[in-house]
């Protein structure tokens, strides 16, 4: 018997702590948190894990540079302190990149404005990286002759952050983990709905997608950590939420 097998077997009918639907960062990361402090966690998911936002992601991890522009100083210091915590957390997935910038005529900003832009970014971020550096015309030649200056005006050069294997490969790691600590974590088995009976214990039909079996897990909390199907997974719970998700394109 394989693990998923095997994992399914101690699930069905079974009763946890926690069941947490969705198999992709978010879900990674609570079930193995979770199981890691003792809690008895099953965690499924509809498709592969990580198989659909968390593995559609530009894989940077940054601190928010783009938000210096509308002065969103808050944010961006909330989203630098969180980069370098995975920079110090997870070293072997997480590593720093440089970013080089070259500008032409003509661009709204100059290049010293924009290099004390990326030196106020690095300051917000406690000098965690390396320090930005101001480019002439001439280091840019200098240091990368493919590009064509003949209408620079300099540029610059900051630090920031990218998964190192990919995305799906640092979820997946999360869920592995989670399996060490006992967390009955199986995918390709999608969720039919919730009820809440009269003790006050969810009880969840779930679906094998591969072979139509279906089971009933009872858990006494449920995380829905579906993504953008947050709002599908409560309407077939016949759940309602004060807020709803609006999309917006493009994550990080």
């Amino acid at each position: 018997m394989n693990l998923r097998d095997n994992n399914i077997e101690r699930m069905a009918n079974g009763t946890f702590d926690v069941l947490i639907v969705g198999g992709g960062i978010n879900g990674a990361v609570a079930a193995n948190a979770l199981a890691a402090r003792g809690a008895k966690v099953a965690l499924v998911d509809k498709g592969d894990f990580a198989g659909l936002t968390s593995q559609n992601s530009s894989n940077l991890v940054w601190g928010g540079i783009k938000y210096m522009e509308t002065y969103e100083f808050p944010l961006v210091r909330q989203l630098c302190m969180s980069r370098n915590h995975l920079l110090r957390s997870y070293p072997s997935s997480i590593r720093e990149i440089r970013f080089f910038t070259n500008l032409d005529k003509g661009f709204r900003f100059s290049p010293l404005l924009l290099y004390c832009g990326a030196l106020l970014y690095w300051a917000i971020g406690n000098f965690f990286t390396r320090s930005p550096r101001f480019l002439t015309t001439r280091q840019i030649n200098t240091d990368e002759s493919m590009i064509n200056t003949e209408h620079s005006i300099g540029g610059f050069e900051y630090s920031d952050a990218f998964l190192y294997d990919n995305d799906a490969r640092f979820v997946f790691n999360f869920i592995r983990s989670a399996i060490n600590y006992n967390c009955n974590a199986i995918n390709y088995v999608e969720s039919l709905g919730s009820v809440r009976n009269a003790q006050g214990e969810w009880q969840t039909q779930l679906r094998n997608t591969r072979n139509g079996e279906t089971y009933k897990v009872r858990s006494a909390v449920i995380i829905n950590a579906c993504g953008p199907y947050v709002d599908q997974q409560n309407k077939i719970s016949e759940l309602t939420t004060e807020h709803r998700h609006v999309f917006s394109k493009g994550i990080h």
